[in-house]
């Protein structure tokens, strides 16, 4: 990363030049027959003030430059941390956070702020390729350089100013995360994570934890803030490392959870319904929602029509019949207390999410949310419980923070290639054909949690 050593400054060599002018040759040799040991010393006097004064230029110059150098590797190391205080801290101190930590890298390097001396931290850059990148931190040291023989030819010191950007890069997509506890998978004859990740946030011991050896996993890695118990077994195959006490991976849907609730303008219903037939979307009926449990089951097959349906303080129920569609759909369950969804019993369920949201553009690619408000459910009352289907095609964000996810005995899962899963804690187990994948995101407008690092760019 080339970076110019401003030394724009006025040299008083002219001097010298006109005083051998004005003393020339011919001078010289006036005085030569005269007094030869006079000669001498004047042709040394002017001789030596020169050698003197370059050398002395070449030796403070070469000192500039080292200290070039130095600013320069403060700056990157600056410019990195700042980047991993951007990744690391909340919304609340972001600001704060990466300019303190930039400055004391910079100063641990040498390079404080004080007379001379200026460190600025800045989040987003203010110039070059990332202007305005929220994902980058640009660090610039300048620091004005002392002067010594070199006065002779320099009317103002020099100044050295350096600069670095760091950004932060996907490095593994997540397509399982834990956000607050573990992620487990058991009892499985095959599971495969698909070109993608599973991750926890957690830094419990056993963040992530395959405590069975006949459970066969195959993933990209294995990504834990915390201990990765089994990850090591024979029968779990990584094509990456799995990585212990990670920096945590990227919670892509952290949004939503400041995001206000869509407006109810009534309800649906306000008792327990049981249906075997398709419900009615939000956005298709003046902004209703389901404002108690709703079961659908005892039928043979059911299709809803596209859109979003709203459910606050409500549970979904939909089990106990052969199939169930929804293209196009996403389900958001609201309120102070948000309820249950629970897909069980079922041969056959398709459901995608919408590439772009009808009713907000907040939701685009998003299948299930629920608000982190409320009970987190536990593992014999799973907040998200998807079990028992034999076959599974899901197309879609899935976001159930702080809440406790459960997926089992299932054949196949996301034929589509897209299905992130982001939960408080995950039990995976008693698969027999599982497969997930994030590969066919871009289609649905979906993000992809991921694991993020540093790296300089200029």
């Amino acid at each position: 990363m080339a970076k110019a050593l401003s030394l724009s400054r006025k040299c008083r060599i002219g001097q010298l030049r006109d005083f051998v002018r004005d003393h020339g040759r011919k001078s010289v040799q006036r005085l030569w027959p005269a007094d030869r040991r006079g000669a001498v010393s004047l042709i040394f006097a002017v001789s030596a003030t020169a050698f003197f004064g370059f050398a002395a230029l070449a030796t403070e110059a070469g000192s500039w430059y080292l200290v070039r150098r130095n600013a320069q590797n403060a700056a990157d190391a600056a410019a990195m941390a700042g980047v991993i205080a951007l990744q690391l801290a909340t919304p609340a101190n972001r600001a704060a956070k990466i300019s303190a930590v930039g400055a004391d890298l910079a100063a641990q390097n040498g390079f404080a702020n004080d007379t001379g001396t200026m460190v600025a931290v800045r989040h987003p850059p203010t110039s070059g390729a990332q202007t305005g990148n929220q994902a980058a931190v640009e660090v610039q040291i300048t620091q004005a350089q002392p002067l010594l023989l070199a006065d002779l030819f320099l009317d103002e010191p020099p100044v050295v100013s350096v600069r670095a950007v760091a950004v932060l890069q996907d490095r593994s997509r997540v397509c399982l995360l834990a956000l607050t506890g573990s992620v487990t998978i058991q009892n499985s004859s095959s599971f495969s994570a698909d070109g993608c990740a599973v991750g926890s946030n957690s830094t419990g011991a056993a963040a992530i934890n395959i405590p069975q050896s006949n459970s066969s996993v195959v993933a990209q890695s294995m990504i834990s803030a915390g201990g990765c118990s089994g990850c090591g077994r024979s029968s779990v195959r990584l094509s990456r490392d799995y990585q212990e006490y990670a920096v945590p991976s990227t919670n892509v849907y952290a949004h939503l959870d400041a995001k206000p609730a869509p407006a109810v303008a009534s309800c649906h219903n306000t008792g327990p319904l049981n249906v075997n037939g398709p419900l009615t979307p939000y956005n298709a009926s003046q902004r209703k929602a389901y404002c108690d449990n709703v079961t659908v089951s005892n039928t043979s097959s059911v299709t809803f029509p596209s859109g979003t349906y709203v459910f606050r303080d409500a549970s979904l129920t939909i089990g106990s019949i052969s199939s169930f569609t929804c293209l196009n759909c996403t389900f958001l369950f609201i309120g102070a207390n948000p309820g249950r969804l629970s897909i069980s019993n079922l041969s056959s369920a398709r459901i995608t999410a919408p590439a772009a949201n009808t009713l907000d553009a907040d939701y685009d690619g998003m299948l299930f949310y629920r608000a982190s408000s409320g009970t987190t459910g536990n593992s014999g009352s799973p907040t998200l419980n998807l079990q028992n289907v034999s076959s599974f095609d899901l197309a879609g964000g899935i976001y159930f923070p702080g809440a406790y996810v459960r997926m089992g005995n299932v054949s196949s899962v996301s034929n589509a290639d897209c299905l992130p899963i982001v939960g408080g804690t995950l039990d995976i187990g008693n698969l027999s054909s599982f497969r997930i994948s994030v590969a066919g995101c871009a289609a649905y407008g979906t993000p992809v949690p991921a694991q993020q690092g540093p790296r300089l760019v200029e």
